[in-house]
């Protein structure tokens, strides 16, 4: 068996989702499973229409991996796209699929598949240079939140209060030269600093976790100083979360809702889901569940080979060629700045 991890940044202490991409590799070494975490946007890629499809970090040949479980969410580059697509055509099952992971890390995209199939996304607009005040005022009112279309861990997200403030951030961000893709949502009054992370697996429903902002926050993620705690898997949560991850084909998701006056909005879905703080607050090994849904889609049983590690030459730090992390020595595993094949 082997399993390959994209990840985009180092393994290392306090890189943002380091810990989780970690976690199913400990995960995999108790299973004996040998396993690559890798950053696609290394791998270099030949193809041809005879057949000869090649890929190769820093000169080495790659083989083929059994299944890969991509980690890389909206920080997926166009080459980190081009490389699942590469894989996926020779026939290497992902969880989740290339077209999914592109389809949620774009925010705008993902609410315009849910609000089609009528599910409730919170009322948005596409934002445009400059924004035409007195419509959004009309449309949407104030306060109002302002979302870079890409982002995660409550990044690239605000709260403008009043017309005033919203009008100081375009302009901010104007002349600041950081005109991105953005849009305008009406603001969720009710569900200020709290939200609900809902973990979905293949279909179900495993753990619900409401999430708290640090006093005084809008924003309630754990990476920002949120709390977490378990909720009830009531029906009308897990109805409404499993309806959002089918219709974003979503094999492995964090859905985000907000608590509305008629129950629950969906703010956001998550092709590769933090849960360093589901996992305590909900007593779930996500780590694990995550790598048996991915073994279960090589169609294969795990054999219990011992990993094993093949170095290409540039030591057991920096950019190297990795299986697995087993016989790394112990004051290697314990430096805050290993990583793997990044």
């Amino acid at each position: 068996m082997k399993i390959w991890i994209f990840f985009h940044g180092p393994l290392e202490e306090g890189y943002p989702e380091a810990k989780e991409t970690l976690r199913i590799c400990d995960e995999a070494e108790k299973r004996g499973i040998n396993y690559k975490v890798m950053n696609p946007d290394n791998i270099d890629m030949l193809v041809d229409s005879k057949g000869d499809w090649r890929a190769m970090y820093e000169g080495q040949l790659l083989d083929v991996p059994d299944v890969i479980i991509p980690r890389t969410g909206t920080e997926t580059t166009y080459t980190g796209y081009s490389v699942m697509r590469f894989y996926e055509r020779m026939g290497v099952p992902f969880l989740n699929t290339p077209r999914v992971v592109e389809t949620v890390a774009d925010k705008l995209h993902t609410l315009q598949v849910l609000a089609a199939h009528g599910l409730p996304v919170p009322r948005t607009m596409l934002g445009k240079y400059p924004p035409d005040l007195d419509m959004i005022e009309k449309e949407l009112g104030f306060p109002l939140i302002v979302k870079t279309l890409k982002g995660t861990r409550g990044g690239g997200v605000f709260l403008s209060e009043t017309k005033d403030k919203f009008k100081d951030l375009m302009d901010m961000m104007v002349e600041a030269g950081a005109q991105q893709h953005i849009i305008f949502q009406k603001y969720v009054n009710s569900s200020f600093g709290r939200d609900l992370r809902v973990f979905v697996v293949n279909g179900k429903v495993l753990a619900v976790m409401e999430r708290r902002g640090a006093e005084g926050s809008f924003k309630s993620n754990i990476s920002r100083g949120g709390a977490g705690q378990p909720h009830p898997i009531t029906p009308e949560i897990e109805e409404l979360a499993l309806k959002v991850a089918a219709q974003l084909r979503l094999e492995v998701t964090g859905i985000d809702l907000l608590f509305d006056e008629n129950g629950f909005t969906v703010c956001e879905a998550n092709s590769s889901p933090g849960f360093s703080g589901l996992e305590p607050s909900c007593n779930i090994n996500a780590a694990a569940i995550i790598l048996e849904a991915a073994i279960a889609k090589t169609g294969k049983k795990v054999t219990g080979a011992e990993p094993t590690i093949i170095d290409a030459g540039k030591g057991l730090f920096g950019k190297i060629l990795q299986w697995g992390r087993a016989k790394i020595p112990a004051s290697a595993k314990s430096d805050k700045k290993m990583n793997i094949a990044a």
